[in-house]
Order: C-alpha cells, then structure tokens, then sequence
C-alpha cells in the first residue's frame, strides 16, 4: 500500500472514530494505516532497524508488545479504550512491518556473508592455497 492509501484510510478512521463509531473497525482501519505508513517512519527512524538487544530487533520487540494489546483490545474487545487502541493499532502495524523489514535485511546479510565466504573458499581451493 502506499502512502497515499494510508491517508484515505487514515481520514476514513479519523472520521469514524471522531462520530464514535464502529471503534474495532477503527482499531483495524489505523492498523492498515500503519502498514501503509510504515515506509514513511522507516525514512524518519533511520538506523533504529538495526539495533539488536540479545539478539532480537528492537522493532520485533515492539511488535509483539503492541501485538499483546491489540490482541486483546481489538481482537478480544476487553478494555478497549477511545484514544490507546487506535495508537496502539498504528504502532503495532508500523512496529510489524520493520520487524519483517529488519528480520529480512539480517537474513540478506547472512547469505552474503556465506556466500562470500564460500567464494573465497572456492577461489582459494582452485588456486591451491
């Protein structure tokens, strides 16, 4: 979806959730949004992508956190709230899409690396070093 997308969406919710009406759907439109305007936050986060605690990216961190919340504000209506559900919706689409975004940028760079490596292992090998 581009960010165009994202907008309408964006105002279709708004305008929703300013009438208060239909407050899952709401939670469901913002989370499209934030799929949508993820592409837009990775440019303003930059190098957050990167960032590893133990291993694990921090955007996958925030992805499963928010994923919790939605589950069971969205999901499972217990607790839904006015103003956190939507923003936890944005988040959480914006927090799943640099995870996988994150998650395949390692991956590339394991395959390089590997394959790099058995280049060098190839060319040594055929060099008889």
């Amino acid at each position: 979806m581009s960010i165009a997308g994202a907008v309408v969406l964006g105002v279709i919710a708004l305008a929703l959730h300013l009438k208060h009406r239909l407050p899952r759907f709401v939670a469901w439109l913002v989370l499209f949004v934030g799929l949508g305007a993820a592409s837009t936050v990775s440019g303003w986060v930059g190098g957050l992508d990167g960032i590893n605690l133990y291993g694990v990216g921090l955007f996958t961190i925030g992805a499963i956190f928010t994923a919790v919340f939605f589950w069971e504000e969205a999901v499972k209506r217990n607790g839904m709230h006015r103003t956190r559900t939507p923003l936890i919706a944005f988040a959480f689409g914006i927090s799943l899409v640099l995870a996988g975004g994150s998650f395949f940028q390692a991956v590339e760079r394991a395959l390089d690396t590997a394959g790099s490596n058995v280049d060098k292992a190839v060319v040594n090998n055929l060099n008889g070093k």
